[in-house]
């Protein structure tokens, strides 16, 4: 089964990441998937697929318009047929339908997140099946876009890797050292961190100098981040990192993970830091309010976010010996729940549903 694997742009994003685990696993199914991008963006998922080997083309140079970007991918449908088009993304999920439906091809959808532009609503019918990459996603498809159960089918964007055993957990004496990772856009929520690490040194002046918080990411918001920790005096306590190349080396010096934000799908980054033996504070959006169990793998955290926050890291600092086995019940938690084995059979039976439809339609 030969697949086009289109996706907005190879922007650094956790759906642009997951890209390789994806083609791969299709690809151990006896699938043939090409991967083509609209846009470049930042092209930071790039360097993924080649360390991968897995080959890629972008469209344009540069952002156009849905028109344009459909009027070129049809001219590719028709010099290099598929069997399947499969989206990824709001904008090329919408060029996608769009030439399924002049080419006659299938075409089947991600959705990544609980959040629907007004496109993706109206012409939601245009795609056969409806992939969620989360529990939260495949009920949000159900209920709120009104798609039919069966046309859904959810294939969690993440596996566990736990090759490396972590050693270096916090002694309750050191530095304790928080972390996150994601663009820096309102989704992430960043802005409350830092309103909540500032109420956390109010309330517990004793905890000076006793923490840093490292943010690794770029986006949009970087300027009003730096605005407001020089506005909070915290320059000594959350830095600003930039893109981060190694994610995995990242987690690695961290104690503790925090992510605050105000919608997620999947969440790979969390779900990686859960891997890496952290314990997690997150609010209960996506995939997190299943994986983050409260006061077992972490803290979820709800209402007034800053004072939600703020309380869970005086937990760690009161209890020191909570981020050991937070931490290592966090990294059972994803080995058990998320193996390659039950990745791959998720790819798998989306496969199968996708040789029922084009079978159909013969």
């Amino acid at each position: 089964m030969k697949i086009h694997y289109l996706v907005t742009s190879l922007e650094n994003g956790g759906a642009e990441f997951a890209i390789p685990s994806i083609v791969q696993s299709l690809q151990r199914h006896g699938c043939e998937v090409k991967v083509i991008a609209c846009e470049p963006r930042d092209m930071k998922a790039a360097p993924k697929l080649e360390a991968a080997k897995i080959p890629y083309e972008v469209m344009f140079d540069s952002r156009q318009n849905v028109f344009t970007y459909t009027k070129a991918y049809l001219k590719r449908v028709k010099a290099d047929r598929p069997d399947v088009i499969w989206t990824s993304l709001s904008g090329a999920t919408m060029v996608g339908q769009l030439v399924g439906k002049l080419a006659h091809i299938p075409v089947v959808s991600w959705k990544h997140s609980a959040a629907v532009r007004i496109y993706t609503q109206i012409f939601r019918q245009l795609s056969q099946l409806w992939i969620a990459d989360s529990a939260v996603v495949e009920q949000f498809l159900h209920q709120t876009m009104r798609i039919p159960k069966k046309d859904i089918l959810s294939w969690p964007l993440y596996y566990c890797d736990t090759q490396h055993t972590k050693t270096n957990f916090w002694d309750g004496k050191r530095t304790l050292r928080i972390g996150s990772m994601g663009r820096l856009r309102e989704q992430k929520n960043y802005v409350v961190l830092i309103e909540a690490i500032d109420t956390l040194l109010k309330n517990r002046p004793d905890l000076q100098n006793r923490f840093t918080v490292s943010i690794a990411g770029r986006g949009p918001l970087e300027e009003l981040l730096k605005q407001k920790i020089d506005y909070y005096k915290l320059q000594n306590y959350i830095y600003l990192l930039g893109y981060n190349e190694h994610p995995l080396e990242f987690l690695e010096t961290l104690d503790i993970y925090i992510q605050p934000s105000t919608f997620e799908g999947m969440c790979l980054a969390a779900h990686e830091a859960m891997a890496a033996s952290l314990p997690v504070i997150a609010t209960p959006v996506g995939e997190l309010a299943y994986s983050v169990i409260d006061k077992e793998t972490g803290f979820l955290v709800t209402g007034d976010l800053k004072n939600s926050i703020a309380i869970a890291l005086e937990h760690f600092f009161d209890e020191p010996d909570a981020v050991v086995s937070y931490g290592k019940k966090a990294q059972k938690f994803v080995s058990e729940n998320y193996s390659l084995k039950n990745f791959d059979e998720a790819s798998g039976r989306i496969v199968q549903r996708i040789k029922n439809i084009l079978v159909k339609r013969q």
